[in-house]
């Protein structure tokens, strides 16, 4: 007998998994820029998201993403839907990179642009670094008055 509300969907978790093991939604992509001595830099299309569905948060040296959203719907047979999305991508930030100084900004098209300058290195003073000179080892055999050493001669 056919339930009387209609149809049921149940909501699916299914991870999309990249070789890196960074999952997100096919679609999604992510363009990094690393070691090109401008710091860490990566812009992610979140399009798919309201701001509010966003969250990005540092977890020791990784930047983590997650986008998360609910839709739910009715048809005109009464029929149900409901849609549970969520994207989740990390990014191990460099040690040279200024991870304090991270910054997030969404563009007018949807893209998520996660950034962090290079760590500005302390200006090392110029300084003379003294020579030691180590003492001689002492030579076997008897030594004369001016130091130079003799063989014994048979």
């Amino acid at each position: 007998m056919p339930e009387p509300w209609g149809e049921q969907h149940q909501p699916q978790a299914v991870p999309w998994v990249t070789a890196a093991g960074n999952q997100h939604p096919p679609g999604a992509s992510a363009a990094l820029t690393q070691g090109s001595g401008e710091g860490f830099s990566v812009c992610q299309d979140v399009k798919d998201f309201a701001p509010e569905q966003l969250s990005v948060k540092m977890v020791g040296r990784k930047v983590v993403l997650v986008g998360q959203k609910e839709t739910q719907s009715t048809d005109e047979k009464g029929s149900f839907s409901y849609k549970y999305e969520v994207l989740k991508r990390e990014w191990d930030v460099p040690e040279e990179v200024d991870a304090e100084a991270l910054t997030c900004s969404l563009s007018k098209e949807g893209q998520l642009r996660i950034e962090a300058p290079r760590l500005a290195l302390p200006a090392a003073p110029e300084r003379n670094v003294p020579i030691q000179v180590s003492p001689a080892a002492p030579q076997p055999g008897p030594a004369s008055e001016d130091g130079a050493t003799h063989k014994a001669q048979v």
